[in-house]
């Protein structure tokens, strides 16, 4: 069954519930399984065997630890972040961390009762994290003891953004709002419009001069002053297709990436596209659907898409570059960036290194069986991988000297 058909909440509403029931079939009917079982599934849609494949990059598992509870088909955004020395995560079970980057040894540990969605964020010796509740949390760096906390209109399901004194966070209903860090005073609300139908999760804003951006549910990205919440300008990256609610999901749930002034942008059943940051016009677009995410360096843009293929694309025109369909089915993560590399994870608990130029394997290693859904952390040479299990592993990639 594909892990996306499974993340239901407990806590929804009637509506809600069969908001998931028709995407559970939906999504089902696009992967080849029967809602109910059955001894019929399609063997093209089962996870793609591992290739053999000749190594060509080094790496070394550094270190493991263990942050809390998994959280295996919840559908939530709990992604590992770092000052640069220390490593902090969070669980859904309400356990926060912080960790030696280097040795994996525990700095501190904190538990809460608050079951952890999103984050943690960390800026200038705070973290903020969201809840399944709409809480959101601001916690000292140094201590792991709470700041203050506020509650927002709904549950928060990607990490916020931290931007001079402003925290910036997009609710599931379709909400973008602005806080004051200090005390998480609400200063504006910019409200979107949620279609009847859409995917669980949704995509973190970024922050570009004056404006904050974010994608959202109808397959649109907006643009809002940073002061007031006034709307600057925004772009539809494609209409939505088909006759019926399902076949029109076009969410834009992956994380969007600023590179100059241009803002690389991917949807769910619609399109890849690089926008022009100041007025939102849309450079090139080409047709792809993207849950998890991508990455992008001088020359390329990198994704994963729905189906498990790879690809890269000329950040310039957007023409493909390469497509690799070794992951097929198997839900990869976003990619990362080291050196000539990029990194994948998926739902098997394996890593993938992948060469930027070809896409040809390089390496694959096992941290353990669980999935990585979560962007890897990259630090240097290293990345820091959460996985759906709830634990933190830290490889390094052996990058040759030029």
């Amino acid at each position: 069954m594909n892990p996306l058909a499974q993340q239901l909440d407990n806590d929804v509403t009637s509506w809600a519930s069969l908001r998931w029931l028709l995407i559970i079939c939906f999504l089902s009917l696009n992967q080849g399984c029967s809602l109910f079982g059955g001894d019929d599934e399609d063997e093209s849609l089962l996870p793609a065997e591992l290739i053999e494949f000749t190594e060509t990059v080094v790496v070394d598992k550094r270190w493991k630890s263990s942050v809390g509870k998994g959280h295996e088909g919840l559908g939530i955004a709990l992604n590992p972040a770092t000052d640069g020395e220390i490593i902090y995560a969070a669980s859904f079970n309400g356990n926060v961390v912080a960790l030696n980057a280097k040795n994996g040894k525990k700095v501190w540990k904190q538990s809460f009762d608050f079951s952890f969605t999103a984050g943690p964020t960390y800026k200038d010796g705070i973290l903020v994290l969201g809840t399944n509740n709409g809480e959101l949390i601001s916690i000292d760096s140094m201590t792991g003891e709470i700041l203050w906390t506020t509650t927002i209109s709904s549950e928060i399901l990607a990490p916020v953004t931290i931007k001079n004194d402003q925290i910036f966070v997009r609710s599931v209903d379709g909400n973008l709002a602005a806080f004051l860090s200090t005390n998480g005073s609400l200063q504006w609300t910019a409200n979107h419009t949620v279609p009847r139908l859409s995917l669980r999760g949704t995509t973190s804003p970024e922050v570009f001069a004056n404006a904050v951006l974010c994608g959202f549910d109808d397959g649109k990205v907006s643009a809002y002053d940073l002061v007031d919440g006034s709307l600057l300008w925004e772009t539809m990256l494609t209409p939505p297709g088909g006759r019926t609610e399902i076949e029109k999901v076009n969410d834009i749930d992956a994380p969007m990436i600023i590179v100059g002034n241009e803002l690389y942008v991917g949807s769910y059943q619609g399109a890849l596209a690089a926008l022009a940051l100041e007025s939102g016009d849309i450079i090139w677009l080409t047709e792809a659907s993207i849950y998890a995410g991508m990455a992008v360096d001088e020359d390329a843009v990198f994704v994963s898409e729905a189906d498990g293929s790879v690809m890269a694309l000329s950040r310039f025109t957007g023409r493909e570059i390469w497509k690799k369909d070794n992951l097929l089915n198997r839900y990869p993560s976003a990619p990362v960036i080291i050196g000539e590399s990029i990194i994948i994870g998926d739902l098997e608990g394996y890593l993938h290194w992948l060469d930027k130029e070809s896409g040809e394997t390089q390496q694959r290693i096992s941290i353990g069986s669980d999935k990585i859904s979560a962007v890897p952390l990259v630090m240097k040479d290293t990345i820091i991988v959460q996985t759906d299990g709830g634990n933190l592993v830290s490889v390094k990639t052996f990058i040759p000297s030029s």
